[in-house]
């Protein structure tokens, strides 16, 4: 093949995206592979193989014929192409995106380059959904400002009202962090509407309470009031705006600032639920009108729809790094907190510890008892793994039954200690039909590696866990190995 083709191609693979580069002969056969964290011997049995029938074991018929198509096409017009965003579809039902690019090589050879962009792909699409959202608020928002009626104020403080409304969202919708985004709203609330007091409370579901998150201008920073109860929690009941002109007159009024005299109460409504309410105190000297009351209406529904996208967003970032039956980190997250963690350890020549963990004769087990006793097996390993870890270490479900347990500031003998402790937790719990193993209890093996006693790199302490865990599983299982002790 043309080496300079290929060294320029897998010069861009470095440092990027996961990736894989294939050269073909023309007889569409593998003669060259090359693949991110995978060494050239692990890769040996491709050479020769018949790259068409590859592809159709992993990307379906359909995929295959486009991609077998573009190959022929570079092939014969001596012109480098290139497929972006191909999808393909896991076995486990995930979507995966990859950009292909195909070059030719002297002697009808063809150069072909996977390059993993799953996770740019599923930013660009929630970028969008985001984009779109916010898009359709301004839009209500510019609504709601047009049906104020203007009449009632002159032009100068409309102009002022609306400027600081507008101030107001846009702080608020460059952040999804929601304690950030309740702090933003309460100050510009006060400083730029001209407001006494502001204050922001949020539902507990369970207790029924309305929970004060932010404020400026009260008393107590924890302060809780039931649904029903004050002015705050009967917005709430009713579900409609309370003004009360002068709060020396109302009993329902809850003291709870040296300065308010009119308050406003406005439920914050998501969809069909009450998420809150913003509380607003006003002083003797701010005398409140109709217009004031659409603006904090206004508000009150920018507030809620910010809020709520804030927590979608916070949720949708846990879903993503874990995995969904055991609820332990999952794989992508292991890459990402590894990375992270090993490159602290170097930086600052902190020991760093690797548990790789997998249960003994698992598939004997699914196969006694059946894949739903399996996952309930499972969850109950990953359990047991994370009740007898450290708050500081990381527990990840490396793939199958296969878990890790990453341990930063430790050295491989306090890891050993750790690991027999999950190992003998696990061997004694009472697994459904455990005793019909073999050795009469469902156990785990474990392989203990560390930085810097055993490994320099990434992918070596990987290996060194592997083998460590390897030697076991050859051996007797449920046992823990250290990757020095190994035989």
């Amino acid at each position: 093949m043309n080496g300079q083709i290929y060294t320029a191609m897998l010069n861009t693979i470095v440092n990027a995206q996961p990736s894989v580069l294939v050269t073909l002969d023309a007889a569409g056969t593998i003669s060259h592979i090359y693949m991110t964290e995978r060494s050239q011997a692990s890769l040996a049995f491709l050479i020769g193989k018949n790259f068409a029938k590859l592809l159709r074991l992993i990307f379906g018929l359909k995929t295959t014929k486009l991609l077998c198509h573009t190959i022929n096409t570079c092939r014969l017009s001596q012109q480098q192409t290139t497929i972006s965003q191909l999808k393909h579809i896991t076995g486990k039902h995930l979507a995966e995106y990859f950009n292909c690019s195909f070059a030719p090589a002297p002697e009808q050879q063809v150069v072909v380059l996977f390059q993993k962009v799953t996770e740019n792909v599923l930013f660009q699409e929630e970028f969008c959904s985001i984009a779109e959202q916010h898009e359709t608020l301004n839009q209500d928002l510019c609504i709601a400002m047009a049906n104020l009626d203007f009449q009632l104020m002159d032009l100068e403080q409309a102009h002022k009202k609306l400027s600081a409304l507008y101030r107001i969202t846009s702080i608020v919708q460059k952040t999804v962090n929601e304690k950030e985004v309740l702090e933003e709203i309460v100050v510009g609330i006060t400083r730029e509407l001209g407001f006494a007091n502001a204050a922001i409370f949020l539902l507990d579901p369970t207790s029924q309470e309305l929970v004060n998150k932010a404020h400026r201008g009260y008393y107590n920073d924890q302060v809780r009031i039931m649904v029903g109860q004050g002015i705050i929690g009967n917005a709430a009941l009713s579900r409609e705006l309370i003004y009360v002109p002068n709060t020396k007159l109302e009993p329902r009024y809850i003291p709870g600032t040296s300065n308010g005299f009119s308050e406003i109460a406005i439920p914050l409504i998501v969809g069909d639920q009450v998420i809150g309410v913003l509380d607003v105190e006003a002083s003797e000297d701010h005398i409140l009108k109709e217009y004031d009351l659409n603006l904090l209406r206004s508000l009150a529904s920018q507030i809620a729809m910010t809020i709520a996208h804030a927590s979608h967003v916070t949720k949708a970032c846990v879903e993503a790094s874990t995995d969904g039956l055991t609820n332990v980190y999952n794989y992508r997250h292991f890459r990402n907190i590894f990375n992270q963690e090993f490159k602290r350890a170097t930086r600052y020549q902190r020991p760093l510890s690797l548990l790789m963990i997998d249960i003994d004769h698992f598939k004997h087990y699914n196969d006694l008892n059946g894949h739903l006793q399996g996952d309930d097996a499972l969850k109950a390993v990953a359990d047991l793994i994370r009740q007898h870890c450290r708050d500081t270490d990381f527990v990840f479900r490396y793939g199958g039954e296969e878990f890790v347990v990453l341990l930063p500031e430790t050295i491989v003998t306090q890891a050993h200690i750790i690991a027999e402790r999950i190992r003998q937790e696990i061997a004694g719990y009472p697994f459904q039909n455990g005793k019909a193993q073999p050795g009469g209890a469902l156990t785990v093996s474990i392989g203990i590696a560390g930085y810097p006693n055993d490994a320099y790199s990434e992918m070596e302490l990987i290996a060194c866990a592997d083998a460590a865990l390897y030697s076991v599983k050859r051996a007797d299982r449920n046992r823990s190995c250290l990757y020095s002790d190994q035989p």
